[in-house]
């Protein structure tokens, strides 16, 4: 059983998305679900900091992808580490009918209605990460990867959607989406 999910959000600054995506991190981790996940920091990562290397390597991760370069998928792929779970916002974004809105700063009311909905379903997967009978293999980054490849495919892990905007890597353990709407 894993004592915490870690989120990775993904950090562009270019789209409206990606603060969509860590303004729903943020409101999973300090709101829905504090000191039951942990927010993976990008540079920390590169960079080799031990604590946030240990975080992909022993928790499973989620990835919060919002827009077609998959950002966090691609990462993780590359560092060849698997998500336990990645939530795609356009997904999301669709089903709701909610839009992004054209503030990077600061999210729109449309938009932070979206990074709730998104804050939703990533803690309803998180929930199911963290039962008891989740058993999330535990990966080890392959630290010589080149980070810098332009050739990864869109959808490294044979993705499964399991619901609106949820998907599974194909290798990773299958978790009931129960609750999960």
């Amino acid at each position: 059983m894993a004592e915490r999910v870690c989120l990775f959000p993904c950090g562009g600054i270019k789209k409206t998305e990606s603060t969509v995506a860590r303004i729903a991190t943020y409101i999973v981790n300090e709101e829905l679900l504090p000191r039951q996940t942990i927010i993976l920091c990008v540079p920390a990562f590169l960079r080799g900091v031990e604590e946030d290397l240990v975080m992909v390597e022993d928790y499973p991760t989620l990835v919060i992808d919002c827009h077609e370069e998959n950002c966090g998928t691609n990462l993780l792929f590359r560092a060849g580490i698997t998500p336990a779970a990645r939530v795609f916002i356009p997904d999301i974004a669709g089903a709701t009918g909610l839009g992004y809105g054209s503030s990077r700063r600061e999210l729109e009311a449309e938009a932070l209605s979206l990074a709730e909905a998104v804050a939703g379903k990533v803690a309803a997967v998180c929930r199911l990460l963290l039962e008891p009978d989740y058993v999330f293999p535990k990966q080890k980054i392959k630290m010589y990867a080149s980070l810098a490849q332009e050739d990864v495919s869109a959808d490294p892990f044979a993705y499964q959607m399991l619901s609106e905007g949820i998907y599974r890597p194909a290798s990773m353990p299958d978790f009931s989406l129960k609750g999960v709407s």
